[in-house]
């Protein structure tokens, strides 16, 4: 019970990777709040773990669901974003402006609405934890995919400039670049491929709560790659 009198926001905590984080927090010991969609309330409420609708591309939704968690707990001690989506959209001569924007702001937008909040959530306190999933695509750049790769090396970008202002603070921002994560939605779009090489929701669960841990204090700024195995 590593994480005992801490309050953790996960931002899309209905998903097959936040549900999952969000659950391994609640069994360290957090008071544990998650964030729906608002048009689409959770399929399953895990006992134990609160609901906040939350639109995080929206500036003053994201501001309603911290104040409302602050109002009811009096404070994030920790926030973990797991939202995001992928978009090929092909070649940068092809792609399209719609699949350029879905994915920044998707991935990139809701990033910095979420940070900036945590953030200052977190100002004055002597421990605070961030963590974003990026992905090995924002590191290999490969063809194809300019969209997806470009906005999530954003969120490294991102992770990396918010550690530094906040180097001095007791705040630590890091984020996690998996290749694919063994998701049902990706089994059913990529059926051909091989899922054991993938990496699951409960290692990437593991992850996060080591570097929420306080033994973490002096890890930020950090990009954890998972490659394929």
């Amino acid at each position: 019970m590593t994480l005992t009198q801490k309050t953790a926001l996960v931002a899309g905590g209905a998903g097959a990777l936040g549900s999952v984080v969000a659950n391994r927090l609640l069994s360290e010991g957090a008071n544990v709040f998650a964030t729906h969609v608002p048009s689409h309330l959770p399929s399953s409420n895990p006992a134990g773990i609160e609901w906040v609708p939350c639109d995080a591309a929206d500036e003053r939704s994201v501001d309603q669901t911290f104040t409302q968690v602050h109002e009811r707990v009096g404070g994030v001690d920790i926030f973990v974003n797991t939202i995001g989506g992928f978009i090929a959209g092909g070649p940068i001569a092809s792609l399209s402006t719609i699949d350029w924007d879905a994915m920044m702001t998707l991935n990139l937008r809701t990033a910095f609405l979420l940070t900036r909040r945590a953030l200052q959530e977190m100002a004055g306190k002597s421990y605070g934890r961030i963590i974003h999933i990026s992905a090995m695509t924002a590191l290999q750049r490969p063809p194809g995919r300019a969209a997806y790769a470009i906005s999530k090396s954003g969120v490294i970008m991102l992770t990396e400039i918010a550690a530094r202002e906040q180097r001095t603070t007791g705040v630590t921002i890091n984020a996690i670049a998996p290749g694919i994560i063994d998701t049902p939605a990706n089994r059913r779009d990529m059926p051909g491929e091989d899922f054991t090489k993938w990496t699951t929701p409960e290692a990437l669960a593991d992850m996060i709560v080591r570097l929420c841990s306080p033994e973490s204090s002096g890890v930020s700024g950090t990009i954890l790659q998972v490659p394929l195995t």
